[in-house]
């Protein structure tokens, strides 16, 4: 185990009160994991942060790029929530992330503002766009599009808490034995995560798919969990992109530092795995460019990336 018992101990306890707080409608598991906080949620602007700690960032202090792509996500969402009823149901069309090389080291700050839902179209669509700064340092810009599309059938949506639903934070923590089968398959997986950490890094044994190099470029496979879904049971979309990212890495080593992508979110991310198939469309000197689609386990295209890759500058 890369963890002092201390901080093994803090993960623990962040996942026994993430489950517990993630009974209550609303909020998912990893916001009450990460300890989302939201200190403007209006519709000139939203903010929502991130404390880095154990649960998130690696040995060294960096924030994994999961959570990055979970807090731009979720805050671009909040920017265009401000403009529907907080019991109504969102869903991410596209996303664009763009990263500058700055370390995602301190308190990450994740602002946005939304336009507002065009009625040109006839499910109306809301683009909104932001950055998160890493104490004062810009680390990513991001813009995306969205939709407030039917709840799926059977599923009822609460507002989160900073849209005046209930605070998980206040549920009382579960005993093992209160724990549900999925409850319980989350701390297996927080448990298998702490053996298998390197660096420190948590999220990336956690979150990171299985990944395979292939002759077209690599292939990857993600189990589904409750530690990376959202209050809908779907994969959360940040998760989603995460794993595709990590699965475009891997087909272009020699290109290893990651510009920028541009996402499509085609179907929901349900199912108990998800799937991953990446290909080289370019691969010069300096720069790449990579394809990746990712499937349900009923191999329907859940969402389609193309990513940019560079090369790192000849040393001086």
């Amino acid at each position: 185990m890369s963890f002092s018992t201390q901080d093994a101990d803090f993960i623990r306890n962040q996942t026994l009160r993430a489950i517990s707080s993630n009974r209550a409608p609303g909020l998912h598991f990893a916001g009450y994991f990460f300890n989302l906080t939201v200190p403007r949620f209006e519709t000139d602007g939203v903010e929502f942060t991130i404390d880095p700690g154990p649960h998130c960032a690696d040995a060294n202090g960096i924030v994994n790029r999961a959570a990055l792509l979970y807090l731009a996500d979720i805050a671009l969402a909040g920017a265009i929530r401000v403009f529907v009823d907080p019991n109504s149901r969102t869903a991410t069309l596209m996303l664009r992330v763009e990263f500058t090389g700055e370390p995602a080291r301190g308190l990450l700050t994740a602002s946005g503002r939304g336009n507002g839902f065009s009625p040109v179209t006839a499910l109306p669509e809301c683009v909104a766009a932001g950055r998160i700064t890493c104490e004062g340092r810009e680390v990513m810009r991001m813009s995306g599009t969205w939709v407030a599309p039917p709840a799926p059938k059977d599923v009822v949506v609460r507002g989160a808490p900073w849209e005046g639903g209930e605070n998980g934070n206040q549920w009382p923590l579960l005993k093992k034995n209160q724990l549900e089968a999925n409850e319980k398959a989350a701390i297996r997986s927080v448990e298998k995560a702490l053996r298998e950490a390197q660096n420190g890094d948590l999220l990336g044994a956690l979150c990171n798919p299985r990944i395979k190099r292939t002759a077209q470029g690599a292939t990857s496979r993600l189990t589904v969990g409750m530690h990376i879904g959202n209050r809908v049971g779907h994969v959360q979309g940040g998760f989603l992109l995460h794993a595709a990212l990590a699965t475009a890495e891997a087909t272009i080593p020699e290109h290893p530092l990651l510009t920028g992508a541009s996402a499509w979110y085609i179907s929901p991310g349900k199912g108990k795995v998800i799937s991953a198939r990446s290909t080289v469309l370019q691969s010069g000197r300096n720069i790449a460019v990579v394809r990746t689609e990712l499937f349900n386990d009923e191999r329907k295209l859940v969402l389609e990336v193309v990513s940019n890759h560079a090369a790192r500058p000849a040393a001086a």
